[in-house]
């Protein structure tokens, strides 16, 4: 059973049925929304948005069949490090197949970014009264802090439930600054909801990439990407405030997020998403597709320019908000990748594969999608001196000085080519 949250509520909305469970998300699968569910929401009927599982599964009386998984759960499916941290818990073999798939699902489903969770997964018991930790005991601990935590007595199950490869905690804040695991403050004593990073590894050079994080969120800022709040770096840990939580006086409204791996349709993970169809994808559910066209495409610019190669289509969602818009979601997982240990090459290109995108061909692309190319190729024209302009921005917000030197001649060959772009 799914459950959405809607409201100050989490609703019982959908089942999915899989035909062999051991084949993980290769199995084929139903899903289903509940008759109650749909009775109460029968106004929104084709809807797309916060109270549908997926832009993929409309709000629907039909069944929704597929010969994989539904892309939207491997959304909810604990990923990269948090995937790690659950087969160790669940005392799972470790496996490269998809036989753990299922077990992690029903177990690690619970906490998922979005508004989207595996009943099962759900905690069985209201947030207890434990006091949270000091700052000091995450910084001074890092990825073991959970492990701490939890020999501490404190209820940890939700703190794992954001993907990537890097370990990542998903914690809550009370009004005294103590830090609790998500799902273990109520929300009428929340203050901040925080996605806390830390590095891939001890390398010096993971390091660096989690440092030059905030500095790069501050540069897109500038350079007019769609950022939320301020990215805070300390002693090797990164507290990265979330969006899909709006936290207000006694209440947090839960945002919808779905990632442009889910609204392609793609379920599966590692798969390089051309982008002509992570924007169709896009265009086809957001509220304005011109201008989530244009937001992502000045992604994809700042991508190029500096050097951001880890752009995989989990790396970007939507958010789905309460009246009903759809819309691209602040940027995350934006930092210097080139500069990773393990050489990242740039995930997801356009179909002529070049390094170097052909603005003016792009401009052509986004035409039937929804951003008139005359719109478009003057839009991207216009991005060129802006662009000229990162090598001091960089400077300005402190780009560690040999990144910003190594994006210097990317950043040169980005506006030239957005410079050419025809009139």
């Amino acid at each position: 059973m799914l459950e959405l949250r809607l409201g100050d509520a989490w609703i019982a909305a959908a089942s999915v049925a899989f035909a062999d469970r051991a084949a993980g998300i290769t199995s084929a699968s139903r899903v289903d929304y509940d008759f109650d569910y749909l009775a109460a929401h029968s106004e929104h009927l084709g809807e797309r948005g916060i109270r549908a599982l997926s832009c993929q599964i409309p709000l629907s009386y039909q069944s929704f069949d597929g010969r994989r998984w539904p892309a939207f759960l491997l959304d909810v499916m604990p990923s990269g490090a948090a995937r790690r941290h659950w087969e160790a818990r669940l005392g799972l073999p470790a496996t490269e197949g998809y036989g753990n798939d299922f077990a992690l699902l029903v177990a690690g489903g619970g906490h998922a970014p979005g508004n989207v969770r595996v009943a099962s997964a759900a905690p069985v018991s209201e947030p207890g009264s434990h006091p949270g930790f000091p700052r000091a005991d995450v910084l001074e601990r890092a990825a073991a802090f959970i492990e701490y935590a939890r020999a501490s007595g404190a209820p940890v199950s939700g703190s794992s439930g954001a993907g990537g490869d890097a370990p990542k905690f998903l914690l809550r804040e009370d009004a005294h600054g103590r830090l609790h695991a998500e799902g273990a403050l109520p929300d009428a004593r929340t203050r901040r909801a925080w996605l806390v990073k830390f590095p891939r590894t001890p390398d010096a050079r993971d390091k660096l990439v989690l440092r030059a994080e905030a500095a790069y969120h501050r540069v897109a800022r500038r350079f007019g990407a769609r950022v939320h709040g301020e990215l805070v770096w300390e002693r090797d840990t990164l507290f990265c405030p979330r969006f899909d939580r709006i936290v207000s006086e006694e209440t947090i409204t839960y945002l919808g997020m779905e990632s442009l791996c889910s609204l392609a349709g793609v379920a599966d993970f590692g798969v390089p998403i051309p982008k002509e169809d992570q924007a169709r994808s896009l265009a086809a559910c957001v509220t304005e597709p011109s201008v989530e066209l244009r937001e992502l495409l000045l992604r994809d610019v700042l991508d190029v320019a500096l050097g951001n190669t880890d752009n995989h289509a989990r790396n970007t969602a939507v958010l789905k908000f309460p009246d009903g818009r759809i819309a691209l979601s602040p940027l995350f997982d934006f930092a210097p990748m080139f500069v990773d240990p393990r050489g990242i090459a740039r995930t997801c290109r356009w179909r002529d594969g070049a390094a170097y995108p052909d603005w003016a061909a792009i401009a052509e692309a986004m035409a039937p999608l929804g951003l008139p190319l005359s719109e478009a190729r003057a839009w991207l024209r216009s991005l060129a001196p802006r662009v000229r302009t990162l090598p001091a921005i960089m400077r300005e917000e402190a780009v560690p000085a040999d990144i910003a030197e190594s994006c210097e001649e990317g950043i040169a060959r980005v506006a030239k080519g957005l410079a050419e772009v025809p009139a």
